[in-house]
């Protein structure tokens, strides 16, 4: 590796460093309940978290591979597992600004106009949001009941978490449909600082919001595409709510059932989508402590908590780690190629 790819390693393993530092701290008033529980967990367990974690990652790369390939058929699932986890390493070593950058800039090497890249990933964004809404929904809708009689403490967060999360679709989708709106954002941008270095990224957020008008109406005609990436999104979200589930059964907690912790975990997401977050850590560990510290001991939610983020955080982003290095290193080999040919 070069003195660059050495430098990114650095910087990315100081950030997972400093996130983890910060967990121990939140949790050192239990930290011995809480390592005791951890040391209990065995090897096959823990490879049993870590393969979910990486299957909520495939079945996103599939939502990624099913709405690229619409428009580049050369695309492969390897590449869409590549965007995903591009997205996963810039939303962590860049605090959240730079997944959608890198992802277009990835996407433009392997050949899509990177107006189309950011708006095929925003909508992605968009299919996710509502597919949080829908999937809680649904678990509110067969077990409410239950949620009333023992979840009082905490129900008076989920109208907030609905209403940003509405807001925020409501937003998105009003951005790509509505020339109006569309219009606003372009004054709103063209009144933005008249400097030389601004006058660039004006022109390129104009493109972009150009490429997301122009890509939505298409997406939206694509009814089998549509299928899919609801289908997958859901299938994702199943498995990304299993594994408190296991979690709990690994610690040998006696929680709630396999369905009510889907409606809780999805609960949880709904909540920690609707707060603001650096990095990705703050608001899930405080959704998760809050919604399942009501049935069960403080300590014991927060080993699952651990073990949960290991899964779905810890462990994807040393993975994302890998994956920059190669497709940095493929894209600069690309770049390297397409100078020489135009020079010849």
């Amino acid at each position: 590796m070069d003195k660059k790819q050495w430098k990114t390693v650095a910087i990315s393993a100081a950030t997972l460093l400093l996130l983890f530092l910060l967990v121990i701290w939140v949790f050192r008033d239990h930290y011995q309940e809480i390592l005791r529980n951890i040391q209990a967990v065995s090897i096959r367990e823990l490879l049993l978290l870590l393969g979910m974690g990486l299957a909520y990652q495939m079945l996103e790369s599939a939502v990624c591979f099913a709405m690229i390939r619409r428009r580049l058929p050369t695309f492969s699932y390897r590449q869409a597992v590549e965007v995903t986890f591009l997205g996963v390493f810039g939303n962590v070593s860049t605090l959240s600004v730079g997944s959608v950058p890198m992802q277009s800039y990835y996407l433009h090497h392997c050949g899509m106009m990177t107006g189309c890249g950011i708006g095929t990933m925003m909508l992605e964004y968009i299919f996710h949001k509502s597919s949080v809404l829908i999937y809680t929904t649904v678990m509110l809708l067969f077990q409410g009941r239950w949620l009333s009689e023992t979840g009082r403490g905490f129900s008076r967060y989920i109208p907030l978490g609905y209403g940003i999360c509405a807001l925020i679709i409501a937003a998105l989708v009003l951005l790509c449909a509505w020339e109006k709106v569309q219009w606003f954002a372009s004054w709103v941008i063209d009144h933005l600082p008249n400097t030389e270095k601004w006058e660039g990224r004006k022109r390129l957020w104009k493109d972009n919001l150009s490429s997301l008008h122009t890509e939505s109406p298409k997406l939206l005609h694509d009814h089998w595409c549509l299928l899919k990436v609801l289908l997958f999104n859901g299938l994702k979200l199943f498995c990304l709510y299993t594994i408190p589930f296991l979690c709990m059964e690994i610690l040998g907690i006696s929680g709630p059932s396999f369905w009510h912790v889907q409606l809780l975990t999805a609960l949880m997401h709904l909540i920690s989508n609707a707060l603001p977050n650096v990095a990705g850590v703050g608001p899930v560990e405080f959704a998760f402590v809050l919604i399942f510290s009501h049935y069960m001991e403080y300590a014991q939610a927060s080993s699952a908590l651990i073990l949960f983020r290991v899964a779905t955080f810890f462990f994807p982003f040393i993975l994302s780690i890998l994956v920059f290095l190669r497709t940095k290193a493929c894209t600069e080999r690309f770049s390297e190629n397409l100078i020489h040919r135009n020079r010849k």
